[in-house]
């Protein structure tokens, strides 16, 4: 066997090793929960399971974004069964991008944000309890999991500002009526997004819309009702 053969003989027997030791890494890296066993499994008490839900009454509420911008996204939980709340606001779970839960909150309503700043390489989140809302900031070593501790965000502004973009828009000029803000946006949700509900009358019958704002952008987008949980 030649020199060149040699050559060729170890990049082939390098390739196929990279290959199988790939494969192999993927087999026994773990895979990430899926949301139903990240509540069944650290939030619901010991031999609990989910209850059965309807679209518009899940039995929690969820969303994901890379708050430390690692590339990874963690996961924020908002339960919605009755145990878990108290008086429509409800036990909050964030968990890393390993699933493990770094933090918890109680008394929590919609709308949860998505800060636009960033304290201690962590994005900002924005709470809301008792129909405030409040900026939890990340201390060198976790979120803020006091309420009481937290500053208050006011947006009565930009509020403003959302509620202008909606009734200006086509969607709305075009025989809309009744608007109101409507705070089932989704989990991290940004900072500048508001969700508002509208009606249309045809024929004595009135027919119930949603407009999506985002004032940093100006955009205004309509959204599909059956996207929106109203619980």
């Amino acid at each position: 066997m030649d020199k060149r053969q040699i050559v060729f003989l170890s990049i082939v027997l390098t390739v196929i090793a990279l290959v199988a030791f790939a494969l192999y890494e993927e087999k026994i890296k773990p895979k990430k929960a899926t949301l139903d066993q990240l509540v069944t499994e650290y939030i619901l008490a010991k031999g609990e399971t989910l209850p059965q839900t309807t679209e518009n009454e899940p039995a929690y509420l969820s969303g994901r974004a890379d708050l430390d911008n690692n590339g990874k996204q963690e996961t924020f939980i908002l339960m919605q069964i009755d145990k878990y709340c108290d008086k429509q606001q409800c036990n909050a779970y964030l968990f890393d991008d390993k699933d493990k839960v770094i933090a918890k909150w109680k008394n929590i309503q919609r709308p949860v944000l998505l800060g636009n700043d960033i304290t201690d390489g962590w994005k900002n989140i924005i709470l809301t309890t008792n129909d405030q809302m409040h900026i939890i900031k990340h201390n060198k070593t976790q979120y803020n999991q006091d309420m009481n501790k937290a500053p208050i965000y006011d947006d009565k502004d930009q509020a403003f500002e959302a509620v202008g973009l909606a009734i200006d828009s086509d969607y709305y000029q075009k025989d809309g009526t009744n608007l109101e803000l409507d705070y089932s946006q989704p989990i991290f949700d940004c900072q500048s997004c508001y969700l508002f509900s509208y009606e249309k009358f045809n024929d004595d019958a009135s027919q119930l819309y949603y407009l999506s704002v985002d004032v940093a952008t100006k955009r205004v987008r309509t959204v599909e009702a059956s996207t929106i949980s109203d619980k």
